[in-house]
């Protein structure tokens, strides 16, 4: 049972790192967030499925289950076209923590799909959760008002959160019929015409011509973000089995990570990633996350159901 501390942990440290690679990609190498969607997906799809299937085989879902899967790839590139738009055009010290804020949503979804129960506590936490949320967005340029009244970063964020958890609420239910390596395989596999869509809709013009001039120095770097990737998805996706919710939570370790690393990584050398923000601002932030992750506490000591 102790993996479903354990991984979700190794995934936050991962995710994290894969993080620092998409900043530093979007800052130096292939620096059209549309383009660098699409050479992740691409590589996603051939990686991913064919990784999985070696090592671990493939089982094979029902008709129905083959359905949540594709809805679950809809709801994921969805997220991760708005994850890569918001690391290209924000420090990532506010991205990071941004993309944990999926709980707000996992745990009403959980309970309407999952029957999982959660009592008042937990909608303070979602509340604190939302605090540190606003708090991780500020900058020395957005006043109050514009904080809580015009914040674009945080609507984005909210819009990428909701994607997620929808495509990870069903998760629980997937793996327990096919396990969490084919899962994997098969929301790459039915990403295929998902990306299809998007390629139709969006791979022209200056993306396309952003993609194939920027390829070449790119690809190595992508490459160990998949990888990263995987990996960090498959702990994920294992812990699920065990249970949804407590993952969930302890994926947002990802947060403090992710700050953490973005503020090192930028003051010792900003041509990785370059935030300059004076310290009273990361302070702010610093406290945002700290609320993010205090909840991760009170979710697994309070009244649930695994």
């Amino acid at each position: 049972m102790h993996q479903v501390f354990l991984f979700p942990l190794a995934t936050g440290l991962l995710f994290a790192i894969g993080s620092i690679f998409d900043k530093y990609i979007l800052e130096n190498k292939m620096q059209d967030s549309t383009s660098f969607f699409f050479l992740q997906s691409f590589l996603a799809m051939a990686i991913y499925p064919l990784l999985s299937i070696l090592i671990f085989g493939l089982q094979f879902p029902s008709l129905f289950t083959m359905l949540i899967i594709l809805f679950t790839a809809i709801a994921a590139n969805i997220g991760f076209f708005i994850y890569f738009f918001l690391v290209k055009n924000y420090d990532l010290s506010s991205v990071g923590p941004l993309a944990q804020t999926k709980l707000l949503f996992a745990i009403p979804l959980a309970f309407i799909f999952l029957g999982e129960f959660y009592d008042v506590k937990e909608f303070g936490l979602m509340a604190l959760i939302f605090v540190g949320a606003i708090l991780t967005t500020y900058s020395k340029q957005r006043s109050l008002k514009a904080l809580l009244l015009n914040n674009r970063l945080l609507m984005l964020a909210l819009l990428m959160s909701l994607s997620w958890a929808l495509a990870d609420v069903p998760v629980k239910v997937i793996v327990g019929e096919i396990g969490a390596p084919s899962f994997m395989a098969w929301r790459y596999i039915f990403t295929i015409p998902v990306i299809v869509i998007f390629a139709i809709l969006l791979f022209k013009g200056t993306v396309r011509k952003a993609f194939v001039q920027n390829f070449r120095r790119t690809i190595p770097y992508a490459l160990i973000a998949s990888l990263i990737g995987f990996a960090g998805m498959m702990f994920l996706f294992s812990a699920y089995e065990f249970s949804y919710t407590i993952p969930s939570a302890l994926i947002l370790s990802q947060a403090a990570f992710v700050f953490a690393l973005a503020f090192i990584i930028s003051r010792i050398k900003s041509s990785i990633i370059a935030e300059k923000e004076p310290l009273k601002v990361y302070a702010i932030r610093f406290l945002g996350v700290l609320l993010i992750i205090s909840s991760i506490y009170f979710l697994i000591t309070g009244n649930m159901v695994f």
